[in-house]
């Protein structure tokens, strides 16, 4: 095969969508440096945890917090900026605390 044929068959298998891995890259080094990143992987392996001590897969906790089996991916990934409510519907779906409080 000669580097014509090779880039002629390469070519056919491109996206038309550019790759977004430098934003995602970039989007990693500035949590990173923020530091919420590490937190966030604390959090998703507390849910790896729970769902395994409760044998849950990601399609029940899906069911149990109203939303995706993909989205439960992404949080267990630990790259996800978890808001407030998610994390409250976290806890609710699989009966663990992830935030320790205080009110006065």
């Amino acid at each position: 095969m000669t580097q014509e044929e090779a880039i002629e068959r390469l070519s056919r298998y491109q996206s038309d969508r550019p790759s977004k891995w430098r934003e995602e890259e970039e989007k990693r080094r500035r949590a990173k440096a923020n530091g919420w990143l590490n937190y966030s992987r604390r959090i998703a392996i507390k849910i790896a945890m729970a769902m395994k001590q409760q044998n849950l897969s990601r399609q029940e906790v899906a069911e149990r917090m109203g939303c995706s089996p993909q989205y439960i991916s992404r949080l267990l990934k630990g790259e996800e900026n978890l808001s407030l409510e998610t994390i409250f519907k976290l806890e609710n779906a699989l009966n663990i605390s992830i935030l320790q409080y205080e009110f006065a």
